[in-house]
């Protein structure tokens, strides 16, 4: 005669080592096919942000350029406040009303924008040899030559891509560069 206690026992069953196994063999295949694929997806997120908050940026540059015929600066910032001299563009930038026109933030001289990752990104963000710089003038014409801003992601999870203002202030995203060569990401 069966006992309270080993009814109980009996009814209670456990997992053999053979399904363990099985269950860890499928986990270990999931996790391998999916982590790659989610860092893949991070990376492809991060890169479309940053490249819309650039062309939003620009865009509104040029706008208020236009409008308000006078100077607008976009530059690289590390501290959200004055321009750095670099032409690494992945520490954030500003877009300031340059009304002195000396491509200098002075006191006063009204904040139109700021970008500063809120997370320490994983794109790198360079300029164009020598442009660390845009000021784009009254009539909405940046001053200089085409910029081409190269987005690429450290990991090489996915494909660099570049945002190009040219010589009449307008942005463009693209998979190369402005005459059509590929993008090069450094390191």
């Amino acid at each position: 005669m069966q006992t309270a206690v080993d009814k109980a026992y009996a009814s209670e069953r456990g997992y053999s080592l053979l399904e363990l196994l099985v269950t860890l063999v499928i986990s270990s295949i999931l996790i391998t096919i999916v982590i790659p694929s989610y860092r893949s997806f991070v990376a492809k997120n991060l890169q479309a942000s940053e490249i819309n908050s650039f062309v939003h940026h620009f865009r509104l540059a040029r706008s208020l350029s236009i409008t308000k015929e006078t100077h607008h600066v976009v530059c690289p910032s590390s501290d959200g406040e004055h321009c750095s001299p670099s032409n690494d563009w992945s520490h954030g930038f500003i877009l300031y009303e340059d009304s002195n026109r000396n491509r200098t933030r002075d006191r006063g001289e009204v904040m139109q924008g700021v970008h500063q990752p809120g997370h320490e990104t994983e794109i790198e963000i360079h300029a164009s040899q020598g442009r660390s710089v845009v000021v784009y003038q009254g009539d909405g014409r940046p001053s200089g030559y085409n910029l081409t801003l190269t987005f690429c992601d450290p990991g090489n999870q996915i494909p660099p891509k570049a945002v190009i203002v040219n010589n009449v202030g307008r942005v463009r995203i693209s998979e190369s560069r402005w005459n059509g060569e590929p993008l090069i990401c450094s390191g």
